[in-house]
C-alpha cells in the first residue's frame, strides 16, 4: 500500500489536519487509529460533557458544527452553542463516511496502531502492514498519548474492597443507589460531576468535593463570540493585552485579570495557584459555591469506607457515600525537548496557539500545502505549551504572539486566517462595518498593546 501521507490517530486535531490537507492538495492520505470510530477521546467521555468553548470555531474548516446562528438567541444561556457528546461524535462520523472516504483518496485503517516508519499493526488480528508513505508521516495524537482520560484513567490511590469508585463516565448510572457524593477532582471534570449533581437535585450538603488545588477560570460571559458581544468581547481581550502590558508580577497579573472580569474563582476567600483555561458562567460558578464541604487536605492517598486518608491529613465522609474520580488529567505540560513541529519527513502535531488545537492542526496543514519554505514554517510554528499555573501560561503568550505576528506576513496565510470558521474572532466579526468609529477604536488599540506585552512579558516572569 502506498500513500503521500499516514495520519497517526482519527480524532479531531488529526480530522482538522487531515481537512484542510484534502482541500488544499491533491494528496493521497491514510489514517491510522486505535480506535474504532472517528473522533478520539470524544467516543470515551462521559455522556453529559459539553463542549468548553463555543461551536462555532470547533471541528474542521469545512463543515460548521451545530445550528446554525439566528435572531433571537440567547447567546448567554449558559449552554449556548455548546456541543453534546453525541452531537460531536455524529459530525466527526459524518465527515468521515459522507466527506472525507468517497473522495478516494483516503483509507481508514480503524482498530489498528502505527508502530512507526509506516508500519500499521491490526489490534484484533495482530496483522501487519507496511504501508509505502511516499511524503510525510503526521503524528496527530501527542497529546492524547501523554495525558489520560476518565473512562481509561487508573487512579492514584488506594481503593477499600467496600468502597464505590467510578469514573464520571458511570455517574449518571451508579447515582440512584446513593444518597451521598465525593467528588475527587478539582479540575474542570470535577466541576462537571458537580454540577451535573446540582443539576439533578442533588442537595449541596449531600457533596463533598475534594479540591487539592483552586483554579482561575474564564467568564464565558465575557468572551462570547457573538456578534452582539463584540464591544464586550472584544475589550476582555484587549485588557488582558493591556494587563500583560503593564502589570509587574504575577500575582499582581492574576488580581487585575479577575478585576476586568476575564477571569472569576469559585471561593473568594482562596486565591487559586492553578490555571488550566477552563471556562465557566457566572451561574456555574455560583453553582459550584454553594458545595461547602471542601476538603483541601492535598491530593487522596487511600479511601476507606468512611473515611478519606490525603496527603496532608483525613476527613471523614459518610458511609455509602459514592466516589467520582475525576483525577485524569488530558492537559499535559510537555518536557522542553520535544521534536519541532515540522520535523523532516515527519509532521507533529502541536498548540501553536493557545488552547485550540483544531485551529493549530489546520493552519499547519496549510502551511505543509502552500508554504514550502522550512525557514517560514518554522517562524510560523513556535510550540505553544499547556500550562498549569499562571506563570506558565504567560510565558506561553511569547511564542504565540510571534507566531501571530508571522502569520500575519505570510500572504496564503493571512489569507486563509481572514476566511477560515477556525477562528472565534471570524464569528465575531460577522456583520462588522468598518464606518463603525467606535469599534475601529477599539480594533486599533491591539498593535500597540501586542507589542508592549511582548516587551513586557519577561520582565513579569524574572520578577515572579
Amino acid at each position: 500500500m502506498q500513500t503521500d501521507y499516514l495520519i497517526s490517530g482519527a480524532g479531531a486535531t488529526a480530522l482538522s489536519f487531515l481537512d484542510v490537507l484534502l482541500a488544499e492538495t491533491d494528496a493521497t492520505v491514510v489514517i491510522v487509529d486505535r480506535r474504532d470510530a472517528p473522533g478520539g477521546h470524544w467516543n470515551d467521555a462521559y455522556p453529559f460533557v459539553r463542549l468548553h468553548q463555543s461551536a462555532s470555531f470547533y471541528g474542521v474548516n469545512s463543515k460548521h458544527l451545530g445550528a446554525r446562528r439566528s435572531p433571537g438567541q440567547d447567546c448567554l444561556d449558559p449552554k449556548f452553542e455548546l456541543s453534546t457528546k453525541s452531537e460531536i461524535l455524529h459530525y466527526f462520523h459524518d465527515l468521515m463516511k459522507n466527506t472525507y472516504l468517497p473522495t478516494g483518496r483516503v483509507t481508514y485503517l480503524r482498530n489498528s496502531e502505527h508502530l512507526g516508519g509506516g508500519r500499521v499493526r491490526h489490534l484484533n488480528t495482530g496483522q501487519e502492514t507496511q504501508i509505502d508513505v511516499k511524503k510525510k508521516i503526521v503524528n496527530a495524537g501527542i497529546w492524547g498519548n501523554m495525558g489520560s482520560i476518565p473512562a481509561t484513567h487508573t487512579p492514584r490511590f488506594d481503593i477499600a474492597r467496600d468502597v464505590t469508585c467510578v469514573p464520571i463516565n458511570d455517574l449518571p448510572r451508579r447515582a440512584r443507589d446513593h444518597d451521598h457524593f465525593t467528588v475527587i477532582g478539582a479540575g474542570k471534570t470535577g466541576m462537571d460531576a458537580a454540577i451535573w449533581l446540582l443539576e439533578q437535585g442533588v442537595s449541596p450538603d449531600a457533596i463533598s468535593w475534594v479540591r487539592p488545588n483552586d483554579y482561575w477560570l474564564f467568564n464565558r460571559e465575557n468572551i462570547i463570540n457573538h456578534p452582539s458581544r463584540f464591544t464586550t468581547t472584544i475589550g476582555t481581550f484587549l485588557k488582558e493585552l493591556q494587563t500583560l502590558a503593564t502589570v509587574s508580577n504575577v500575582d499582581e497579573y492574576c488580581a487585575r485579570m479577575e478585576e476586568i472580569g476575564v477571569w472569576h474563582r469559585i471561593d473568594p476567600a482562596i486565591t487559586p495557584t492553578k490555571f488550566h483555561a477552563a471556562v465557566c458562567s457566572p451561574r456555574e460558578v455560583a453553582m459550584l459555591a454553594s458545595i461547602t464541604n471542601v476538603i483541601r487536605k492535598g491530593h487522596v492517598t487511600d479511601i476507606e469506607n468512611g473515611k478519606l486518608i490525603l496527603q496532608d491529613g483525613t476527613a471523614e465522609i459518610p458511609k455509602n457515600s459514592l466516589y467520582i474520580d475525576c483525577t485524569a488529567s488530558a492537559g499535559v505540560v510537555m518536557p522542553d525537548n520535544m521534536p519541532p513541529i515540522f520535523d523532516g519527513d515527519t509532521i507533529n502535531i502541536n498548540l501553536i496557539r493557545p488552547f485550540q488545537p483544531l485551529f493549530s492542526a489546520a493552519l499547519i496543514a496549510l502551511l505543509e500545502a502552500k508554504v514550502p519554505d522550512d525557514t517560514v514554517r518554522a517562524a510560523c510554528t513556535h510550540t505553544v505549551n499547556f500550562h498549569d499555573t499562571p506563570a506558565q501560561y504567560i510565558a506561553e503568550m511569547l511564542p504565540a504572539m510571534m507566531n501571530q505576528g508571522a502569520w500575519s506576513r505570510v500572504p496564503p496565510v493571512k489569507e486563509w486566517m481572514d476566511r477560515t470558521r477556525l477562528q472565534a474572532i471570524t464569528h465575531l466579526m460577522a456583520g462588522f462595518d468598518p464606518a463603525d468609529e467606535e469599534k475601529m477604536a477599539l480594533l486599533s488599540q491591539f498593535g500597540p498593546a501586542s507589542k508592549a506585552a511582548v516587551q513586557n512579558i519577561p520582565k513579569i516572569l524574572a520578577a515572579s
